[in-house]
């Protein structure tokens, strides 16, 4: 059998396999685990979904559209799906709880900071591209902080999966940061 996904998540109903092997992890794994196994669940799956139809909002006044696409009932996890427009940028941020992005399609950059002395201030420690299939997590805040951009002339899509209920705010995941 092939160690791909391909028997597993190929299908119509990929990303509604996702969020149901989502839930059994997160249900199964000690807290100190849901971020890799999320990760390693999302880089089977990925290749197999299409968010496009469903990232139907406009985007924000930075370029990217955000849309809550499953919550789950006792706020254990949260899907997101992400619409970038060219030249789309987050502001500097961490977050409130472990998480998972994959790159659906089109290619998203992504710039990592450190917190000075003082833990208010970021300074860049990097930038990488990642395109179509790339999957990288997360740790809560003050771990890993970024900044998410599309640097390329096209639409991009992208899955976030965070371990906490974002149903009332999809944006009460972040932790903004002066840059």
């Amino acid at each position: 059998m092939a160690m791909d996904g391909t028997q597993f998540f190929n299908g119509p109903q990929s990303l509604s396999r996702l969020i149901c092997e989502t839930d059994v992890m997160t249900r199964s794994v000690e807290a100190g685990l849901c971020r890799t196994a999320t990760e390693s669940l999302m880089r089977l799956a990925l290749p197999y979904i299409d968010i496009e139809t469903l990232v139907d909002v406009p985007a924000n006044e930075r370029g990217y559209a955000r849309k809550l696409l499953y919550t789950h009932p006792q706020g254990l996890f949260s899907v997101l799906g992400l619409r970038w427009m060219p030249g789309a940028c987050t502001p500097v941020h961490g977050h409130n709880a472990w998480g998972c992005v994959g790159v659906v399609d089109g290619e998203i950059g992504c710039e990592t900071f450190k917190t000075d002395s003082s833990g208010v201030h970021v300074e860049s420690t990097g930038i990488i591209r990642a395109g179509k299939g790339a999957v990288a997590s997360v740790d809560p805040n003050p771990s890993g902080i970024h900044r998410l951009f599309n640097p390329t002339e096209r639409i991009s899509h992208t899955l976030h999966i965070y371990g906490m209920d974002l149903a009332e705010n999809p944006c009460a995941i972040n932790v903004p940061y002066t840059h």
